[in-house]
Order: structure tokens, then C-alpha cells, then sequence
């Protein structure tokens, strides 16, 4: 059972509560990624368990700030939480405006260019790595992308 939150309502206890549990299970996960990463004898087996490992454990670290935002917005003591509320985003003006959208364009760019990188790797798909780690980057300039969408829609549109 995870901790009581003073204060919380039944939706942010058992919110909470959900998220804690799940922080122990991914804790876990993460050392026996970590285990196999250093555990493979080939090279490329404990390079792509690393990949994974480095997502796994940004994920944990993301839940562990979820888990600690929800505990903070419940007890209502005014503490700054990890993962911030959007109430002050709109103060970020036009200038933030602009910088977003020229970081969409960026990143669009970006992913033609990985795109046609990767048409070029073809050749070598079946022999190295290398066709996806490109996809990969693909997968995060898109992450990329709806960030700065999420951000620019904030923008356009501030909580009042």
C-alpha cells in the first residue's frame, strides 16, 4: 500500500496510489535491463539493451516525478512539484511563440533528412544497427514534434 496523502481526494489517492505501485515494478525492470546490458557477450546485444536501459530509466525517473507532482498538488502546501502545471505557460509571449514554431520547422526538417538517410541504409540493413538508430532518432524527432505542438498549443490558447 503506498503512502496516505493528507488531504487527498479518493481520485488523487488512488491515482497516486497507482503510480506509486507501478514506480516499484519499473524499478525492478530497470536493474534486470541493466543486468542485461552488461550481461551479453556480443557487442550489439549489450548496445541495444543499453538503448533501452536509458529509456527505462528516464521512464522511471518521469513516474517517480508523477508520483511526487500528485502528492504535491493534494496536500495543497504550495511546494514546487516535479512535473509543473500549465498555469504559467502563457506568460512565455510571442518571442516563445516564434521560437516554438521555428523548432517545429527544425525538427521537420530534421526528420526528412533521417528519412532519406535511412532510404540510404538500406543496403546494410540486415548487417548493422545503424538503419535502427536512425528510425530511432525518426521516433524521437517525432516526440519532438509533439512536444513543441503541445507547448505552442498552450501557448496560443493560457489557461485564465
Amino acid at each position: 500500500m503506498a503512502e496516505r496523502i493528507a488531504g487527498a481526494s479518493v481520485w488523487e489517492q488512488e491515482l497516486y496510489d497507482y503510480v506509486a505501485s507501478h514506480i516499484g515494478q519499473e524499478q525492478a525492470i530497470v536493474e534486470e535491463y541493466r543486468a542485461l546490458a552488461e550481461s551479453g557477450s556480443s557487442v550489439a546485444f549489450r548496445y541495444l539493451a543499453g538503448l533501452i536501459l536509458d529509456d527505462e530509466v528516464r521512464h522511471h525517473r518521469l513516474m517517480r516525478d508523477l508520483a511526487e507532482s500528485i502528492k504535491a498538488s493534494a496536500e495543497l502546501t504550495g511546494a514546487s512539484e516535479p512535473i509543473p502545471d500549465l498555469r504559467d505557460i502563457g506568460s512565455e509571449g510571442e518571442q516563445a511563440l516564434a521560437l516554438t514554431e521555428r523548432f517545429v520547422q527544425i525538427e521537420r526538417d530534421d526528420l526528412e533528412y533521417l528519412q532519406r538517410l535511412a532510404k540510404t541504409l538500406k543496403p546494410v540493413r540486415d548487417t548493422t544497427l545503424w538503419s535502427l538508430v536512425v528510425e530511432l532518432m525518426e521516433d524521437d524527432t517525432r516526440k519532438h514534434i509533439r512536444i513543441l505542438r503541445f507547448i505552442e498549443e498552450r501557448l496560443r490558447n493560457p489557461i485564465r
